[in-house]
């Protein structure tokens, strides 16, 4: 049937459904619509310039297409290629170069970089624009964000990959290492990861080359993939671990395991990229007194956001000791010195304390503002750029004056003057560290201090400072009618801590509230890790914190078992229980005086801390040092006391415990804690920690009458008693953990080598006081006849050689564990009897004197007023 028949061509009726015939299908020539359309002519002319062909002059186009075609890379003659390349990147430079000639240019260049610089000059480029003629935004821009993006390519210059080293960190991480500056800390953390894994590959090469593992390598072999590995992150501009300390085989070995750390990593980059990021906002004008004193408005954020998680933290985990008693870590921390509150009183007490021991030594005070030069300043005091900048950092402008200060105390102390006091670190509006120094001396050594000082700390750039040295240095002798040292001081300290006190007035640096800027001053701090008070010349205050916390847990100790008794002595040695005494009551002159006095060497403190190894391996394979309590250098390892008696371990706090907070199952957490938990001994007082008590009353479970516990907030009090005396009972077992490293990898094998020695000293010493053992027991037993007690530590030291002065006797022990007592000497009994003398003559107590002479001597001067005429 024909098609006429239909009124449509589709009213035809359909072919049936059959097997596939295949029909070739008809396709347009192309050549004709290439030549034709004019986008695609327009596009093979370009490809034709660009091989060096003038497109009028082609007569067979479609063979000069196929010809380009055989070609690589891109269709075109290698030659061609590169001569493009060469005239693209010319071409480049060239704008890049004409960028500032122009205020398009320039705003162009503004808008081409990352967000947080743009948003520097945002807001006042469109305000210029809403209220002001076109004229004074081109200005602006030719003026303010010309000079700032100037700056900013010569900070940037310093920043990025170190040009004079090579290496493979460099090759690949060349593009991306020069816009650390804009990475979230996600991104940075992805890079310690990937960093990590090539610096791990990179080992395993090495060794592999060398034929054996980093424990059986040599000295030398050792020393160079040591300086290869460090030579690849220098590149990187990061120091590497333990580069600048002495060789050791153990340290290279931690070194290359940091090195291999994804952790360690995240951590370097972090603060690299912080760095470098304030360093550019300083750069185009973020920080000073016009726009944001101190510290970058982003800086000071994200130091605010982390302060929020980690309170967030402190709030959602809680402390558990061994026998399951529960503490609340934020209040242990806020009754830390990380409480802004405390630490400031602390400070002040230390001042006071300090200006009280100068008082009583008739030494005079000075107090100093000490600057760096004018090139350290990224901008003039109006808040300007300043010309002179030679765009260093923060932190180098702190090591200029760390250094400084070294050689010129090194001068003083060839000279025989010896201040002590407190220095002040603060920033000026645009960040540039300034130091306050309260220092006490002689009278007679005021004027050649000063001037000692003076010359050390004008002599870089002197010509900028003419005859006017107060730019850089100034000095005031502190004046005691118009009030005292530590009030005179009192101010700078609130200012950088909380701004406490301080409602009302207005900082000299950046006219804003001081009790506003107190943060910034914090996060300025915290930024550039710079210390902001730091003594000069006393005692530390580490033992002063362990000695009132040792005089409390004595106290609490005594007061449960009814044996307190008020004034008595708390340490069996004089010397140490006069120093104990006088941190315990806060009066931090005494306590200087009792630990020797001012500017005496470490090692002639009366007190000093004492350490003992961790329990642990931290992830180097290290055995850090912690804090074991407090010791005397006179008396040896007898006097070694024990602070840190409770081991706390944080975990995340339980659904259960905090909705059933007032319930009857507060105080035990029976879910299992995270991944991850770390065991602390946290700087709190035992008096006030939270304990509930879990006496037991029934008896205690056996193995029959075990039962699955299923619902732990509904469990009866019976039940509570019997799961208690049970988590009691049962030893607790600390889990090893494995090899964080690949099984079989060069720092698997080094992480088990490290694993071994760790199991052979620890092996040693247990058999070592195993062989003691029977000593010990033997020299307690004779102790205890003696009516002498001490403690087991005590005991061990005594074997060991040391020896022991109680209630004036001389103990010492023979190697089998017996006691051998002497009496004192004759000079120490002439000593105690002129105290007795001086107490039957003259009514001086001795153990207040000794406790607290400064009080006591101003009694004694008080009530001697009158007794004796005025000259």
């Amino acid at each position: 049937m024909s098609d006429a028949a239909f009124a449509w061509p589709w009213n035809a009726p359909r072919p049936a459904v059959g097997l596939y015939t295949y029909e070739p299908k008809k396709i347009a020539p192309l050549a004709g619509a290439v030549v034709h359309h004019p986008a695609v002519k327009k596009h093979i002319d370009h490809i034709f310039k660009r091989a060096g062909y003038n497109p009028d002059d082609v007569r067979d186009r479609d063979a000069l297409i196929q010809s380009l075609d055989r070609y690589e890379p891109c269709g075109l003659p290698l030659a061609a290629q590169q001569n493009i390349i060469r005239q693209e990147s010319a071409a480049a430079k060239a704008a890049a170069a004409t960028w500032a000639n122009t205020p398009e240019g320039v705003e162009a260049r503004l808008l081409s970089e990352p967000f947080f610089i743009r948003e520097v000059w945002r807001k006042k480029i469109e305000w210029l624009r809403a209220n002001r003629e076109t004229r004074h935004t081109n200005d602006f821009l030719m003026g303010t964000v010309k000079k700032s993006l100037l700056r900013l390519d010569v900070v940037r210059t310093r920043q990025g990959v170190s040009p004079d080293i090579t290496g493979e960190l460099a090759a690949y991480w060349f593009g991306r290492w020069q816009r650390l500056a804009d990475f979230t800390k996600r991104e940075a953390l992805s890079a310690a990861n990937e960093i990590a894994s090539r610096m791990a590959e990179m080992l395993g090469t090495e060794c592999e080359a060398l034929g054996r593992n980093v424990s059986d390598m040599n000295v030398e072999e050792l020393d160079w993939l040591y300086c290869h590995l460090g030579r690849e992150m220098l590149a990187l501009r990061i120091v590497p671990p333990a580069w600048y300390a002495p060789w050791e085989r153990e340290r290279i070995c931690t070194a290359i395991l940091r090195m291999a750390s994804p952790d360690w990593w995240g951590r370097k980059i972090w603060r690299l990229r912080c760095d470098w990021r304030e360093n550019q906002l300083r750069a185009v004008g973020a920080v000073n007194k016009k726009a944001h004193p101190y510290i970058s408005a982003s800086s000071l954020m994200e130091w605010q956001e982390q302060r929020r998680k980690n309170r967030n933290f402190f709030k959602s985990h809680e402390l558990v000791d061994e026998d399951g008693n529960v503490s609340s870590l934020e209040d242990m921390i806020n009754k830390s010195t990380s409480n802004p509150a405390i630490r400031r009183h602390e400070l002040m007490a230390r001042m006071a304390g300090v200006e009280l021991v100068a008082q009583s030594r008739g030494d005079v005070g000075i107090f100093l503002t000490i600057t760096c030069p004018s090139k350290y300043h990224g901008n003039i005091a109006s808040g300007h750029h300043n010309a002179k900048w030679n765009y260093d950092t923060v932190a180098q402008a702190q090591r200029y004056l760390c250094r400084v200060w070294n050689r010129a105390t090194a001068k003083l102390k060839r000279e025989d003057l010896r201040p002590y006091g407190f220095r002040v670190a603060e920033p000026h509006h645009d960040g540039t560290p300034h130091w306050h120094a309260l220092l006490f001396m002689p009278q007679e050594q005021v004027k050649a201090t000063v001037a000692i000082l003076r010359a050390y700390f004008i002599a870089e750039d002197r010509d900028e400072l003419g005859r006017n040295t107060g730019a850089r240095f100034k000095s005031k002798k502190m004046d005691p009618r118009k009030g005292s040292a530590t009030a005179y001081i009192a101010k700078y300290i609130s200012k950088n801590i909380d701004g406490h006190a301080l409602a009302g007035e207005l900082d000299d640096e950046s006219g804003k509230p001081l009790n506003e800027t107190a943060k910034y001053a914090m996060a300025w701090a915290s930024l550039h890790r710079i210390r902001q008070f730091q003594p000069i010349g006393q005692p530390p205050i580490s033992v002063y914190r362990e000695l009132r916390k040792l005089s409390n847990q004595i106290t609490t100790r005594q007061k449960i078992d009814n044996t307190f008794k008020r004034g008595a002595p708390l340490l069996v040695d004089p010397a140490m229980d006069a120093v104990c005494a006088a941190a315990d009551v806060g009066c931090f002159a005494t306590y200087i005086i009792r630990q020797g006095g001012v500017l005496i060497p470490r090692e002639n403190y009366v007190v000093r801390l004492a350490y003992q190894p961790a329990d642990e391996m931290n992830a180097y394979c290290e055995i850090p040092e912690k804090v074991f309590g407090v010791w005397s250098p006179r008396l040896g390892d007898a006097s070694r006391i024990c602070t840190r008696l409770v081991k706390w371990k944080i975990r995340a706090k339980s659904k259960a415990a905090t909705g059933a907070k007032n319930g009857p199952g507060l105080g035990v957490d029976l879910l299992p804690s995270p991944t991850g938990d770390a065991w602390s001994s946290v700087n709190n007082s035992t008096e006030d920690e939270k304990i509930t008590d879990f006496s037991p009353d029934v008896e205690g479970m056996t193995e029959e009458s075990e039962e699955e516990i299923v619902d732990f907030e509904n469990m009866d009090q019976p039940t509570r008693r019997k799961l208690m005396r049970r988590l009691r009972e049962t030893p607790f077992k600390r889990q090893q953990s494995g090899s964080p490293y690949d099984p079989g990898s060069e720092l698997d094998v080094a992480w088990r080598s490290a694993v071994e020695k760790t199991e052979a000293r620890s092996a040693a010493e247990k058999a070592r006081r195993a062989a003691l053992a029977p000593a010990v027991a033997s020299l307690l037993a004779d102790a205890a006849l003696c009516s002498v007690e001490i403690s087991e530590i005590q005991a061990v030291s005594l074997l060991m050689g040391s020896r022991l002065e109680i209630g004036g006797k001389v103990y010492r022990a023979s190697t089998d564990g017996q006691l051998i007592t002497r009496q004192l000497s004759d000079e120490s009994r002439t000593v105690n009897k002129l105290w007795e003398r001086l107490r039957d003559n003259h009514g001086i107590d001795a153990t207040r004197l000794r406790f607290d002479p400064v009080g006591e001597y101003q009694k004694m001067l008080a009530g001697a007023e009158g007794r004796f005429p005025k000259e």
